[in-house]
């Protein structure tokens, strides 16, 4: 949305997949929410599992990967807010 500077994504990750996901631009900030499932994330070399329910907020001007290591398809959406300018 250029008005608003955001991108909303729905997102399914298979059982045992790997996504890596390059930086953004600077001061970039990322909102996961996991709708269903367990997710996998690191982010600033950290790993942390979301459930489902549950969110994490992080700098998205830096290498992050999501991961899904249940037997379980994961949902979860992204919401990725852009600086104006």
């Amino acid at each position: 949305d250029p008005e608003l500077c955001f991108d909303y994504f729905s997102l399914l990750l298979a059982p045992g997949a790997v996504s890596e996901s390059t930086p953004h631009k600077a001061g970039v900030v990322e909102h996961v929410v996991v709708i269903q499932g367990r997710l996998d994330m690191c982010t600033g070399g950290v790993w942390q599992t979301i459930d489902a329910g549950k969110g994490l907020r992080f700098a998205g001007d830096m290498a992050h990967t999501y991961r899904n290591s249940s037997d379980q398809t994961v949902h979860f959406h992204s919401l990725i807010h852009y600086p104006r300018g």
